[in-house]
């Protein structure tokens, strides 16, 4: 079963998802890029390559995989 059905990576580093069962959910990823899981993503042209297969957000043809949990723990804890 997936979970993400569709994600859209937005401006000012926010990706938006479309979850399975309908829900949506926008994280924002800016307090996030000074880290070095999530360093990666401060390049725009990187980031604009979120993809996801279901169980994960992708970007970079695999560089960086992110879970729903790990998605979701950025948006209940900044």
């Amino acid at each position: 079963m997936s979970y993400i059905k569709a994600v859209l990576p937005m401006k000012d580093y926010r990706l938006f998802m479309v979850m399975e069962g309908g829900s949506t959910a926008t994280v924002d990823l800016t307090g996030k890029l000074r880290t070095a899981k999530y360093a990666e993503l401060a390049d725009e042209a990187f980031f604009r390559t979120a993809r996801t297969d279901g169980d994960y957000v992708i970007w970079g043809g695999g560089r960086l995989r992110l879970t729903v949990n790990e998605l979701m723990e950025v948006i209940l804890l900044g």
